[in-house]
């Protein structure tokens, strides 16, 4: 099972919810599969207004009726751009043979997006039965979880369990936690699913994963077994199943390895998406858990990390995208609900202050229904967050605040081995404006050939390429994350150990400054010293999609049609040629610019200068020394120097 492959919640919440905003919608019209199509989507405005409780209780009776009116599920695999339908109520998994190949170099795992349309579905009938007194949504309900109990097995197309049985845990766990009011027969015919879901594949599956004392590392919390053992415990609990305590046990010391990395040396993460993901699971089963008060208090530390991570590393204008950094999908917003669980437990008024800028039709169903059950987060006074520049597992942020006229530049700073972070330490992503100027793919393609290729290769990142090598290990060194005595935002990372086969006095160190003084500038100062002799440096630039380049005087730019980023470089001159973009791929254009050494190091400068008026005048930077002085391309313009 392929975890950065995963089912657009967005797109299954149906067409009633593209409406709430736009009559745009995504049911019959999905955004194109490319790296700035959430950007882009007119349903989603910049600066959107915040919801309001009366929102998310209409959002909800729209998503039932469509939901009651369905008579089958059709699931869009934007992956790869197939959709497929499966009637309703479903009697059986499946068959393999019934599916296309997908991916001819992988068994595709095609169960979990269907599994997340049956899930979303699910938990919006729960709702309007168990809290609105829905009679037609429960027996829609009852019926269809009824119907597992004629499944086969629950295992992906390769036969082993994971993401798919999880969620269907998942949701058996919520729907007989309450037998009151249930069919007799539908009740026994689910209870015999969650046996059948348990004892035929979980337990096999747990003694191959679980079951053997191994020493606790990273990798070992990767997202698809934890989520498995999670939601089996929540389940085994609901119905009472012997292995209870083993599975228990073992979460139990899952949880608190987790917490314990997430705020140690081994700065674990999975990046925003997957950190997501993997908690989403984690805090469901830990809501029904008997020390759940206990937990909640000894992961504070822990809990309130990733709320800052999805809080800061957001797009300004756009609370629901994140940076794209690693494996980023938009179609996963399971953080959402996350982050209204943390601010709930820990009184986080800044988590729902970004809450509220997420567009309801962005919600996935679990989000709201915990934001207007009885231990609502919507019960806190929202305020705004503090922008100042933070330090997360996986990256830098710095920041001018959430508007869309505020800048954020996010650095990766990736120090740990987790495969959904990319070997991409000093890749700087700009946003401003509800668009990342400065951009990365954001993702790695499962395919083989040239898209992947593309996106693990020497032009998916702006770090530098040193005589063709890219990085490979993770092991940036975070120097430095300040407001310095200028009031400007600056971090510092020493990226030399993230290159194989340099010298050990070997130095890459990549210094990045946010200055907002009248002018907005974005300045990156490279390093390098202990070198081969001459070697060749080679930056990519990305710039976001189906925004428009320019070439003058050395400069490039990069422009929505009412504003522009001007980017340059003490380096030599930006030419018109060095546009490329990479073949095969749906990926954003790229500034390729190389320069040399003149002996073993040297210091190379770039200058993004943000120019609210859209104007074609570019800016001046003069380098004396270790300093840079930006003189921005407007009569009047305030001076600003950079550097020691």
């Amino acid at each position: 099972m392929l975890a950065g492959m995963k089912p657009p919640l967005p797109v299954a919440m149906g067409v009633a919810l593209g409406a709430l905003l736009a009559p745009v919608t995504f049911r019959a019209q999905p955004p194109a599969y490319d790296t700035s199509a959430w950007e882009l989507a007119p349903a989603y405005p910049v600066d959107s207004s915040p919801w309001t409780r009366t929102d998310l209780e209409r959002a909800l009776r729209e998503r039932t009726a469509r939901q009651k009116t369905r008579h089958e599920v059709d699931v869009y695999y934007y992956r790869i751009g197939h959709t497929l339908a499966f009637p309703l109520p479903v009697t059986r998994r499946p068959a393999r043979a019934e599916l296309p190949p997908g991916v001819t170099n992988l068994t595709y795992p095609w169960l979990i997006w269907f599994v997340w349309e049956l899930e979303e579905r699910w938990r919006i009938l729960h709702a309007a039965w168990r809290a609105h007194g829905d009679a037609e949504a429960g027996r829609l309900l009852q019926r269809e979880l009824a119907a597992l109990a004629t499944w086969e097995k629950f295992t992906e197309m390769n036969d082993q369990p994971g993401l798919g049985a999880a969620h269907i845990a998942g949701c058996l766990a919520q729907a007989l936690a309450q037998p009151a009011g249930w069919d007799p027969a539908h009740l026994a015919s689910a209870r015999a699913a969650a046996r059948h879901l348990l004892d035929g594949d979980i337990a096999p599956w747990y003694a191959k994963q679980w079951a053997a004392e191994k020493p606790w590392t990273p990798q070992r919390l990767v997202n698809i077994p934890v989520i498995t053992l999670a939601r089996a415990a929540e389940l085994a609990r609901i119905i009472g199943h012997p292995q209870l305590e083993t599975y228990d046990r073992h979460m139990l010391e899952v949880l608190r390895v987790w917490a314990r990395f997430r705020t140690g040396p081994e700065f674990h993460t999975e990046g925003t998406t997957y950190d997501g993901y993997l908690l989403d699971s984690v805090t469901g089963w830990l809501e029904a858990h008997p020390q759940r008060a206990e937990l909640i208090r000894e992961c504070e530390a822990a809990f309130r990390s990733v709320a800052a991570q999805w809080i800061h590393l957001t797009l300004p204008g756009r609370a629901d995208l994140h940076a794209p950094l690693g494996d980023v999908e938009p179609e996963m917003p399971f953080w959402t609900a996350v982050l209204a669980r943390a601010a709930t437990w820990y009184r986080l008024p800044e988590a729902l202050w970004l809450l509220h800028r997420v567009p309801v039709a962005r919600l996935p169903a679990a989000t709201i229904v915990d934001a207007l059950g009885a231990s609502s987060v919507l019960a806190l006074t929202p305020s705004a967050p503090a922008a100042a520049p933070r330090e997360h597992p996986h990256a830098v942020s710095l920041r001018t605040g959430w508007a869309g006229s505020d800048i954020a530049a996010v650095v990766s700073a990736v120090r740990n081995p987790m495969s959904h972070l990319q070997a991409d330490a000093g890749q700087v992503v700009v946003g401003w404006h509800g668009r990342y100027w400065i951009t990365d793919p954001g993702y790695q393609q499962y395919r083989a050939g040239e898209e992947r290729d593309y996106t693990l290769g020497t032009q998916a990142h702006n770090a530098p390429v040193i005589n063709g090598s890219i990085q490979k290990p993770k092991a940036a060194r975070l120097e430095l994350v300040e407001t310095d005595r200028a009031g400007r935002q600056h971090t510092r990372l020493e990226l030399a150990a993230c290159y194989p086969g340099l010298a050990k006095d070997a130095r890459v160190r990549r210094e990045i400054w946010l200055a907002r003084e009248g002018e907005t500038a974005l300045v990156v100062r490279d390093e390098f010293a202990a070198l081969p002799a001459q070697a060749e440096i080679l930056h990519h630039w990305l710039g976001g999609h189906h925004l428009a380049w320019a070439f003058l005087d050395g400069w490039a730019r990069l422009s929505d049609g009412r504003r522009a980023v001007w980017f340059g470089t003490s380096a030599g001159k930006i030419a018109p040629a060095s546009l490329t973009r990479h073949p095969g791929s749906r990926g954003p254009i790229a500034v390729a610019h190389k320069s040399k050494l003149e002996g073993t190091g040297g210091t190379q400068w770039w200058v993004f200068w943000c120019d609210d008026a859209g104007g074609w005048a570019p800016p001046i930077i003069p380098v004396a020394d270790s300093s840079l002085t930006l003189q921005p391309g407007r009569p009047g313009s305030r001076r600003m120097t950079f550097g020691p």
